[in-house]
This record gives structure tokens, sequence and C-alpha cells, in this order.
């Protein structure tokens, strides 16, 4: 068995997401814009996924999403951030503290600083665990100064060899605690037994007495909805995988199209309409009919000038059948469909 005592770290984030009009819509403020590019009182939200390279946790993989609340005052930097952990076993042995492969924890930490200009320093003043009675809390590690600079929308902050990329929550009232995805670019679920589950991570991949469930070939995952303003976006992504007993491979292509409904063009595009695709790499693994999928790269298919560059890498869990696989990230959902010849599906 593994225990839980593993050693704290960190990673950079990738930003995901699509594009936008690129003028913000009149209910969303610019804050940055407001205060010179200085102001960072808001809610902010990162997310890394690495694998523990040394200690009792070696070959384990850490994912670590971050929701900060920050307030200004002139210079004055005071709020928190709430972390949520989760630890998945490398070699499927269950961790002591949860007798499964898989622990998740949730921290506390109360910081103050400082801003001037677009300089920021932020220091971490207390840690302390954000849920009472969890045997699988990591436990207290030393607290962090980091020195950073606010780029409008984007704050990074450096500590030592730990960086960390910050992105600000537009619409924190539509927004949930630790939100995977808050870009006009997310990905959007209308199925009720996800939308039932809430977006709570299900288990990570577990040992099977049973095979894995056979997940290789093509999936498709589809949505119509609209962006705030009202007009038209189609989502549409074809995931590969390919299988090596329990191991999984592959790539997804992502295509964003969105669509003006009330007869004036983007400004970015020059045109009623505009699309975006993007390709993402990633790995995974299945055990029994549980998965776990994680983005490793991704490149721009379609270039355009409406997109808003804000990608991010995203770690995925869920359940495997031969015909669906039920995937979640964060406070979102998805569900990919087996892609059948003799099936018609969507087209944009």
């Amino acid at each position: 068995m593994r225990f839980a005592g593993l050693v704290m770290c960190a990673c950079a984030v990738v930003a995901g997401g699509c594009a936008a009009r690129p003028v913000p819509p009149p209910n969303i403020p610019n804050l940055a814009a407001h205060a010179g590019g200085s102001e960072v009182s808001g809610i902010w939200d990162a997310m890394s996924q690495t694998t523990i390279g040394e200690g009792i946790g070696a070959g384990d993989t850490r994912i670590e999403k971050q929701e900060w609340h920050l307030t200004q005052d002139g210079g004055s930097i005071t709020g928190y951030y709430i972390a949520a952990l989760t630890f998945v076993s490398g070699d499927g042995r269950p961790y002591v503290c949860s007798r499964q492969p898989q622990f998740s924890a949730m921290q506390r930490f109360n910081v103050a600083g400082r801003v001037r200009g677009g300089q920021v320093e932020i220091q971490e003043l207390e840690q302390r665990a954000a849920q009472a009675g969890n045997h699988c809390d990591p436990g207290l590690r030393q607290l962090a100064r980091y020195d950073g600079r606010l780029d409008g929308d984007v704050l990074t902050l450096v500590s030592g060899a730990q960086r960390r990329t910050l992105y600000r929550i537009h619409n924190p009232e539509e927004a949930e605690m630790l939100v995977a995805r808050a870009d006009p670019g997310a990905r959007q679920t209308d199925d009720p037994a996800i939308l039932a589950h809430g977006g709570a991570p299900t288990a990570a991949a577990v040992p099977s007495a049973e095979g894995p469930t056979d997940v290789s070939g093509l999936w498709i995952w589809e949505h119509h909805g609209v962006v705030p303003g009202g007009d038209e976006k189609q989502e549409r992504e074809e995931w590969h995988v390919t299988q090596d007993g329990s191991a999984l491979t592959g790539y997804y292509d992502r295509i964003v199209h969105q669509v003006s409904i009330d007869g004036h063009a983007y400004r970015c595009s020059m045109a009623l309409d505009f699309q975006i695709a993007t390709r993402y790499q990633f790995t995974g693994q299945v055990r029994g009919d549980q998965i776990a999928i994680y983005e490793s790269s991704y490149q721009v298919l379609e270039p355009s000038a409406c997109d808003n560059g804000k990608r991010r890498l995203d770690a995925y869990e869920g359940q495997a059948s031969p015909d669906e696989l039920r995937l979640v990230w964060g406070v979102g959902g998805q569900i990919l469909r087996r892609a059948r010849p003799d099936v018609p599906t969507q087209r944009f």
C-alpha cells in the first residue's frame, strides 16, 4: 500500500479555450483596463498535473486545481486560495489512507502582498485543511513567497523553481468553486446524468479483476449552444484513441464554429462567423471500466484572428463502456460516443 505523505510540488499551467469577440461584452468589466493593468481584485484559477519524481510517491500523478480570491486596496493585496489535490497511484497499489489507488484533499492558504505597476509580491501567511477529518491530507509544507507579474487577465507567480499561471474569472457569480474552464470556449453539457452528478470527479482509474475495456478507435462529441450575447456556438471533437493493454495514447481535434445571429460581422473575421480548430495530444490508462486521460500538448490547426489564445491542458476521469466514454474534469463533463460509419452525426 501507498502512504499519503507526498512531496508538494507544482508545474506550469497551459491555457485552454476558444475565441469569442475581441471586445468584451458590456456586462464583463475589464478590470485591468480600469487600473492601468494593475488591478488584481477578483477570482483567479489555475490547474497543474505532474508526475512525482522522487520520494515515497515517485511515479504517482499529482493533479492540483486552485482558485484564488484576491482583494486589492491601493497597493495592498489580501485574500486566500483553495487548492484541490488529487493523487493517483502510478502502479495501481492503494493508499493506506483511502484504501484506493487515489485520494483527494483540499487545503486553504491565506495570503497577503502588494502590487506596484504590473509587479506583484504575494506571501502565504497560513495553511490549513479545508476539509476536517480527512485522513489523506498531505500535511503542512513550507509557506511560499511569490514574485510575479500581472498582464491583463493573466497573473504569473514565481517562487524558486515553482511557477504558477493564474487566469482571471470574469463572471464569478456564475462560476462554481474550482472552475476547470471559465472562458467562452468552455465545453458544455446538457446530459442529465452528468448534470445530476454535479460535475464532481469520479474515482480515478482503479484495478479490476476484469481486463481493461476496449476503448481504441474513433469517438465523437458534439454540442450546439449559445455564447453570452446570444450568438450560436457549435462544437465538435473527434477523439482518436490507441490502446496497448491498459495504456492509452492518441489525440483529438476540437473544432469550434461561432455564428453571429444579429447580422453584424465579427471585427476579427470581418464575416458573420469564424472557426477555430485545435489538436490535443493525450496519454492515459484504463483499468476495468475506469479511465483516466491527461492532455500533454496542443497544436493550432486553423489559426484565426478571433482566437483569444487561452488554452490549457486538462485531466479527465470517468467510466468506459464499449459505446460510451463518460468523462469529467473539474466541474464539467461530456460523453463521447463511438463513431459508427452507418450512423450520421451532426455536421457544421
